[in-house]
């Protein structure tokens, strides 16, 4: 009986110690990050961001990256063109998205000279004749040249940016000078000088058909016959060849007008003539110089 305990006991023992004994652990592991700020570029411009990173970011394009601060005030610095602006996140340890909105105010240039205009400042920009183009303003607060050009002819007109859109009209244009030579005799050569000038700007202006640069290096000088003006007859000229500025001299823009016979040296002159507008001069023998 003894030995049948005895048995049973160690049969049991072995089957308990054959069992699977296998334990499955589940790891959870938890991983700590800076919260994320993302930048949106709703400008309707590509901009350059600054600070609080360098980057550009395209309109309607976005960026993240996490800054080390995870709280408190962040400025979010960033250009378009030479214009500066800033916006402001904050962080209290949870992502946050920041949306650029601000842009330079809006130059809307309507060209109404009856002429195709060359556009060389803010931006250089070709316009046709009542046409426009909208430009950004390259500064706040400040007075903004409109810098454009007629043929050789300069303009500018000057507007005061506040942080609002304007719209500047282009209405100058090269006028047109007619010389009727009433003098007697045939005219060969035409010069102009800004009055209480020196020096004639460039040579002899005079053509019979068409029309010559005045301040061309290869234009005609005094002497040569290039065309000629007979005694009762006319020659247009028209500003827009002639590389001078509109926008005015220490004179008021005035000129003094010269016109010369080639052969027999006959010189008459017209002075402090005031150009902004199409005008007629009459020479007659009472301008010999």
């Amino acid at each position: 009986m003894k030995k049948n305990t005895t048995f049973f006991l160690l049969v049991t023992l072995l089957s308990f110690v054959s069992c699977d004994t296998t334990t499955h652990y589940i790891m959870r592991v938890s991983v700590d990050r800076n919260p994320t700020l993302i930048i949106q570029n709703r400008t309707g411009y590509p901009v350059v961001v600054t600070a609080p990173v360098s980057l550009n970011i395209n309109n309607e394009a976005s960026t993240q990256f996490q800054p080390t601060e995870t709280r408190g005030t962040i400025n979010v610095t960033y250009s378009i063109g030479r214009v500066q602006f800033t916006e402001q996140a904050t962080m209290d340890n949870t992502d946050v998205t920041v949306t650029l909105t601000k842009r330079p105010p809006t130059i809307t240039v309507v060209n109404n000279t009856g002429h195709q205009i060359n556009m060389t400042a803010p931006e250089r920009s070709t316009i046709n004749d009542k046409a426009k183009v909208d430009c950004l303003a390259p500064a706040l607060n400040q007075v903004v040249n409109i810098a454009y050009t007629i043929g050789q002819m300069s303009f500018t007109e000057r507007v005061t940016m506040a942080n609002q859109d304007v719209t500047v009209t282009l209405t100058r244009s090269p006028p047109w000078l007619t010389i009727i030579n009433n003098t007697g005799v045939t005219i060969n050569i035409i010069k102009l000088r800004y009055t209480g000038g020196s020096d004639w700007i460039g040579g002899n202006i005079v053509t019979r058909n068409g029309r010559v640069q005045l301040s061309a290096a290869e234009g005609a000088q005094a002497g040569e016959l290039s065309g000629s003006i007979i005694n009762g007859d006319r020659q247009r000229i028209w500003f827009g060849d002639i590389q001078i500025s509109g926008d005015g001299h220490a004179t008021d823009y005035k000129f003094d007008v010269l016109i010369e016979a080639g052969q027999t040296l006959d010189t008459f002159v017209k002075r402090n003539v005031q150009i902004l507008t199409d005008i007629t001069l009459t020479f007659t023998r009472s301008d010999r110089a």
